[in-house]
């Protein structure tokens, strides 16, 4: 099959020779083939792959340094909650001492009332007794 490539070009000079066309088949076998163009110089690529390996190894830091922060996200996310959980907590511990506080003032408030109505009583009653011994002694 190579060979027949190769000779194909030749034969389709030669071609015009069994038509009776001598004077072409002749021009055709004398004039040089046309060469095939030239191949294009080699692009050189490696400063284009060092830039991409370059850019490979930067994203894997930035790939890194992005599970870091979510990771600390995380973190913050959770103490914030943890927070909020003690905040409540604190917030339901006030609430029962105020009540707590609101009874124990009512309480205070009974006291403090009966030691003043005694106080009173006695009072009255220690009057009533000088009174009673003004008048009995002379």
């Amino acid at each position: 099959m190579n060979a027949f490539r190769a000779v194909m070009p030749l034969v389709q000079r030669l071609l015009p020779l069994l038509e009776g066309n001598v004077l072409t088949a002749i021009s055709n076998v004398l004039t040089p083939r046309p060469q095939a163009p030239p191949l294009p110089p080699k692009v050189d690529l490696t400063p284009f792959q060092d830039s991409l390996a370059e850019l490979q190894t930067q994203h894997r830091g930035l790939r890194d340094q992005v599970m870091e922060q979510n990771a600390s996200l995380k973190r913050v996310d959770d103490q914030l909650e943890m927070l909020r959980e003690a905040t409540d907590r604190n917030t339901l511990e006030q609430q029962e001492l105020l009540e707590d506080l609101k009874i124990f003032s009512g309480k205070v408030k009974v006291v403090a009332v009966v030691g003043i109505g005694v106080l009173v009583i006695g009072f009255v009653l220690n009057l009533i007794l000088f009174l009673h011994i003004q008048r009995v002694l002379p």
